[in-house]
């Protein structure tokens, strides 16, 4: 009798567990100002490395024939473990020693279901301190 009930409560436990639904992780997608025309390229850093990043590249519409044209770079973030992490965005001439225009800081929190939430974000900007642009979240 006893044997049969700890097999009963062992089946009980494996299907409330096959129950649990675990949420896909969520991706954060941050889009900054870039043309790569002028020598200039976002570089990313972390902290600690909890996320792997992506980037992509769009230009602005512009007439045929029309050089120098500026776009935007958009960073996909997908976290890969649970932490805390500070992830630096800048916008620098590397072969020219680093010569920089502008840097983004944002501080993520990834929990055990590698859902993510922003903790803190601003911009150096060229002049003086700005917000950092809002990342989208999903």
């Amino acid at each position: 009798m006893k044997k049969m009930l700890i097999i009963a409560l062992a089946l009980v436990l494996l299907l409330a567990a096959c129950g649990k639904e675990t949420p896909d992780p969520q991706t954060v997608s941050i889009t900054l100002e870039s043309n790569p025309t002028t020598g200039f390229r976002w570089q990313t850093a972390q902290s600690e490395e909890l996320f792997k990043i992506e980037s992509s590249y769009a230009e602005k519409d512009h007439p045929e024939g029309m050089v120098g044209v500026g776009g935007a770079e958009t960073f996909t973030l997908t976290p890969l473990k649970a932490g805390k992490t500070e992830v630096t965005f800048t916008y620098a001439r590397a072969w020219e020693g680093g010569e920089q225009a502008d840097q983004v800081v944002y501080t993520f929190e990834i929990d055990k279901n590698l859902q993510v939430k922003m903790l803190d974000g601003y911009s150096t900007g060229v002049e003086e301190p700005i917000p950092a642009p809002s990342p989208e979240i999903k």
